[in-house]
């Protein structure tokens, strides 16, 4: 057929037929179809409740002229969310054709959907539905993407462009009932609320009422042992009930607190609510605690309890726990105090620990609510006794005191009663040679011991002696007291002195020492060192405060003012027993002006020895020249107020070292009182004092 446009018209000038064949070639690209546009196919959009069931619909752009038969898809969502359920042609393109044929397959967060039908579809809208139901269980808001994947139509044609769609899950109005559980004795009381969208008033109620009622506030009352759940309805219809039992307990069990310092017992009373109604007849409790700080010793049912007088109480202890159980014959009533449980505590560790209760079941059936108790083990104060250190003579007394943070009164005691002893105000008294301590301990067990009480049964004292150089000097060895009830068969002792200074030392037979045999003293004389050894067949007696004496010769060269010590190095008696206190002595080696020609002593007044004086004080004076016929020499004791108590020299005495003693009498030889004297020394209108004390 001839083209139109072509027909009737001459060929043109300079055509050829390849040229003619190319003109045809255009017109027919001109004349061809042009192909249709895409359809777009467009997922919805919804939202709802957890439970809901939606449609979500695909639509699509107009079908009509396409020759669509068939159609296939895939939609993809969040399972956790949403599932789909099924297919629906109602309302849609293809329902309309009445396909009313499709099929679909489910999978996890996946449907996949086929359908075809001999009509072809026409227009637009709706073209399929698909439906989803929400998860129950997701009550808060969140969304899922419904993502439209491998649209066919008709196996390909014609062509289409998809959107996704979504779906919005819209938080549930719910209540929630609280606590969801509790424990409760019957006549107490719980509360209980409705949180969350709730709609009041709220209508409040228990599974069984015989055990528990509540009110229209929510408050819970136990009647009887047994378990309940709550009930909440609010006034849109929603509604909550507790997850779990309330438990309504018969009676409650409580173990009390104590607190108390190491080492102490404490007591901790089981109390009970009321047991009247219940038939309660026998019951066991079990508590467990820390076994580093207590122990339980014992169950007590003293009067007031109410297991006092009712049956028999048995109690068990392990480590760390302990069972009390009980059985009578008639129903317990009341309530308070059921029995007492008794604890030692660690002297070594303290803190606290819980005192729980593991277990509390009355009649083997009615377990009670429970409460923890308490125990607290508080650490000893520290307390010091005071003076660390002390040394006594047999016979003195001392107070001791506690410093720190003491809990009167205070138990003083000694280690060693037979070297000393200490009464209950802490005054120390020194009986015998030997060392203890001193104990105390407070009315909480807080206690402490000083380092020692050293106690000698008498002293030995060197005195103190004033000489020119060159002099020969008489030195006794002094005893403080009378010595014969001590038993002394033999002593020995080293004396050191200025080997350069004292020239020769030698012992006398002389002193209490006089009346063992002079062939049993040995005297050892070395350059410094005198050391002598001497013993008899008999105790040393009495009479004479002079143990021994040794006389010393100074050597010329000695420098005025020097002091030259004499040192006991050790001094034993019997090998130690009586124990000896030694207190040395010194040569003063003074000027002319102290000592007159010819190595005689001054005019000289030594303290009193011993001083304070208990028994007999030794007094030693020395007078430079003899005086002439009729020249007195006095020596006197005198009260505070000037009046004189006892004579103790009165004549003429030659030059040299004198020694006089008191034995704390006065003139008529009645005892003096105890107090402050002084010693009075006079001559040729000289006159030395020295104070001394006695005391009784």
């Amino acid at each position: 057929m001839r083209h139109p446009r072509l027909a009737g018209q001459a060929r043109p000038r300079g055509s050829t037929p390849a040229a003619i064949a190319a003109g045809l070639l255009a017109a027919a690209t001109l004349l061809a179809p042009v192909p249709a546009a895409a359809v777009q196919v467009t997922t919805g959009s919804g939202s709802g409740l957890a439970g809901q069931t939606m449609d979500i619909a695909l639509s699509t752009t107009s079908l009509s002229g396409l020759g669509v038969t068939s159609i296939q898809f895939d939609l993809s969502y969040n399972a956790s969310i949403v599932t789909a359920t099924g297919v629906l042609e109602t309302g849609t393109a293809t329902g309309a054709a009445g396909w009313n044929n499709p099929t679909f397959n489910v999978t996890s967060g996946r449907i996949s959907v086929s359908d075809a039908g001999t009509t072809a579809l026409s227009g637009s809208g709706p073209l399929i539905k698909v439906r989803f139901v929400i998860n129950p269980a997701q009550l808060t808001a969140t969304s899922t993407t419904l993502t439209l994947s491998n649209f066919v139509f008709n196996e390909g044609t014609p062509n289409d462009t998809t959107s996704n769609g979504s779906i919005t899950v819209t938080a549930t109005p719910i209540i929630t009932v609280s606590p969801n559980t509790g424990e409760v004795v019957r006549g107490q009381t719980l509360q209980f609320t409705a949180s969350g969208s709730v709609t009041p008033p709220v209508t409040w109620s228990t599974s069984d009422p015989l055990i528990a009622t509540i009110n229209a506030s929510g408050l819970l009352t136990g009647v009887a042992p047994g378990a309940v759940r709550v009930h909440a309805l609010d006034n849109a219809g929603r509604s909550d009930d507790s997850d779990g039992d309330i438990l309504i307990r018969g009676m409650g069990l409580t173990a009390g607190s104590a607190t108390v310092v190491q080492g102490q017992t404490a007591t901790v009373p089981i109390t009970v609510t009321s047991l009247s109604g219940l038939g309660i007849r026998a019951g066991q409790v079990t508590l467990s605690y820390n076994a580093a700080l207590a122990t339980a010793t014992a169950v007590t049912t003293p009067a007031g309890t109410l297991l006092h007088d009712y049956g028999p109480v048995g109690f068990g202890t392990a480590s760390g726990t302990c069972t009390l159980d009980f059985a009578g014959s008639a129903d317990l009533t009341g309530s308070g105090t059921l029995c007492y449980l008794t604890f030692g505590t660690s002297t070594q560790t303290y803190g606290g620990t819980a005192l729980t209760v593991s277990s509390a079941l009355f009649n083997e059936t009615l377990p009670a609510k429970t409460t923890n108790g308490s125990l607290t083990v508080s650490a000893l104060p520290s307390i010091t006794v005071s003076p660390e250190t002390v040394t006594l003579l047999a016979g003195q007394n001392l107070p001791f005191s506690v410093s720190g943070s003491p809990t009167l009164p205070i138990a003083w005691s000694t280690l060693d009663p037979a070297v000393a002893t200490i009464n209950a105000s802490g005054l120390l008294t020194a009986v015998a040679g030997g060392v203890t301590e001193v104990r105390a301990v407070d009315a909480v067990g807080a206690a402490d011991e000083n380092t020692s009480v050293t106690v000698y049964d008498f002293q030995v004292s060197l005195p103190t002696i004033t000489a020119l150089p060159g002099a020969s000097l008489r030195v006794p060895i002094l005893v403080d007291r009378d010595v014969s009830a001590l038993g002394i068969y033999s002593l020995q002792y080293s004396l050191l002195f200025n080997g350069a200074y004292v020239t020769d030392v030698r012992s006398l037979h002389s002193g209490l020492v006089h009346m063992w045999d002079a062939s049993q003293i040995v005297a050892n004389l070395t350059s410094g060192k005198l050391a002598v050894a001497a013993g008899g067949s008999q105790a040393l007696g009495s009479g004479s405060s002079e143990l021994h004496v040794l006389e010393l010769d100074l050597s010329p060269a000695v420098p005025h003012g020097t002091d030259l010590p004499l040192t006991f190095s050790g001094f034993l008696c019997n090998e130690g027993l009586p124990a000896v206190q030694v207190a040395n002595g010194l040569i003063r080696v003074r000027n002319a002006l102290d000592a007159p020609p010819g190595g005689l002593r001054g005019f000289v007044l030594e303290p009193a020895a011993p001083n304070p004086v208990r028994a007999v004080a030794r007094i030693r004076f020395a007078i430079p020249e003899t005086g002439g016929r009729g020249e007195r020499v006095t020596l006197a004791v005198f009260g505070v107020d000037g009046r004189r108590v006892r004579a103790l020299v009165g004549g003429p005495l030659g030059a040299g070292e004198h020694e006089a003693t008191w034995d704390g009498c006065d003139a008529a030889g009645a005892p003096a009182p105890a107090g402050l004297y002084f010693c009075r020394l006079e001559w040729r209108g000289r006159v030395l004092s020295r104070r001394l004390a006695l005391v009784r």
